[in-house]
């Protein structure tokens, strides 16, 4: 995952790979550079915190957003394993760290607000604001003060797990990559492809390391993003594609 991050970068550090539209109408856009930084700033947390590296779980309870898209890099960039679960549903387990927008309900599920991280959902949110539980980590404060550059010190095994989710087979480090290449082939997705998305983190693979994969971009959107609204962000994000919605 770092070597790809890198990839991006000497490809076009300033061309944005990553823009995200809110339900309410915010953009948020990240070039190469700056997803980067968001990346490293995130991994950096995960290790400094958590000790986060090849054989950890990382719970990811969170919807399509810009921030989800930086842990599951960054997850990946530490080596560890993403375990994907609908804000619906009870936390995953067993992850020895929980990323969640709804930090009190795994607070009352019994889960250990050391091993929490709250994600404030606000496109631009400097904090996750009053409902954060005592002892749950802030991701909006924490990131933010990381180094700007992460260096792994210790590379996943190839049969080390990824990404687990409920709707298919666990993916491995070693798969997850060519599981993209995969996927992009099925659909004929070309070279560049800006991808107009509203994949949630069980559909990184197709939707998001993919496009990236591909020397191309995504443009992810917030569910209820829709009719003539969807339109223009088509539009003015000048997209060359749209992905098929997930059954």
């Amino acid at each position: 995952m770092p070597d790809l991050l890198r990839t991006l970068l000497r490809a076009d550090s300033g061309r944005p790979r990553l823009t995200w539209y809110g339900a309410a109408g915010e953009r948020v856009e990240l070039s190469a550079r700056t997803l980067d930084n968001w990346v490293a700033k995130t991994a950096n947390l995960l290790v400094d915190e958590f000790d986060a590296g090849p054989g950890t779980s990382v719970g990811v309870q969170l919807p399509a957003h810009w921030r989800t898209a930086t842990w599951l890099l960054a997850t990946w960039s530490v080596g560890a394993g993403a375990l994907v679960a609908d804000a619906a549903d009870p936390p995953p387990e067993p992850a020895d760290v929980l990323v969640t927008a709804d930090p009190s309900v795994a607070v009352a599920a019994g889960v250990d607000p050391a091993a929490l991280v709250g994600v404030a959902l606000p496109a631009l949110a400097t904090s996750f604001g009053a409902g954060l539980p005592a002892g749950v980590h802030d991701a909006a404060v924490e990131v933010r003060i990381r180094g700007d550059v992460f260096v792994p010190l210790v590379a996943p095994a190839p049969h080390d797990p990824a990404l687990v989710t409920t709707a298919r087979a666990p993916v491995t480090h070693g798969e997850l990559l060519p599981a993209a290449a995969d996927a992009a082939r099925a659909v004929e997705m070309p070279a560049g492809v800006r991808l107009l998305s509203c994949a949630g983190p069980d559909r990184a693979i197709e939707e998001l390391l993919a496009p990236l994969l591909l020397d191309g971009s995504v443009v992810l959107h917030a569910p209820g993003v829709e009719g003539d609204a969807l339109e223009r962000i088509a539009d003015q994000e000048q997209v060359t594609r749209r992905a098929t919605p997930s059954a």
